[in-house]
Formats: C-alpha cells, structure tokens, sequence
C-alpha cells in the first residue's frame, strides 16, 4: 500500500495529515500504535478519531509546509515508512 497526499494549507499549519477513506482501511484501528520510519529513525503513532495522524513530534526532524507530498508506505511486515517530496512555492 502507498498513500500518497500534497499537505494543504491546515494540514501543514496544524501539523496532521487527514486519511481518505480509502487509505484509512490500511492503518490500524484508531488509538492502535504503530511503527512509522522517518528519515531513518522510528517513531510510534496512531490515527485519532478523526481518521488523522498528528505530525506534530516530527517537526523537530522537518517542518512540513503547504504543498508537501506526503507518501506513507506500508511494507509487507506491518510497518510503514514516511517520505516527503517538498514543493516550495517559488
């Protein structure tokens, strides 16, 4: 599974990044932990009752801003990968 999203304005601001529904059906259940590598360390988070993952601990590592391209990444053993392709308005 690969999900695959640019940040909107409130996303970036707000430091989320909201699901489709689609996608939602990839992650665990809301509240469940789980394991999310970025940039070569892990860190643990969980989608809120508002189908959304709170970015907000990675800030530290990458401010996010309006236009990013989120791409999670599930692999074949439950974990999931997060890169990020940043599109700078010019």
């Amino acid at each position: 599974m690969e999900f695959v999203k640019r940040l909107s304005t409130s996303e970036a601001k707000y430091k989320y990044l909201g699901l489709t529904k689609h996608a939602r059906e990839e992650f665990p259940p809301k509240d469940q932990i789980f394991k999310l590598k970025f940039k070569n360390k892990t860190y643990d988070f969980k989608v809120n009752n508002k189908d959304c993952i709170m970015f907000s601990q990675l800030y530290h590592v990458y401010q996010f801003v309006e236009g990013d391209e989120v791409r999670i990444t599930k692999n074949k053993d439950g974990s999931f990968e997060l890169s990020v392709n940043y599109q700078r308005n010019m």
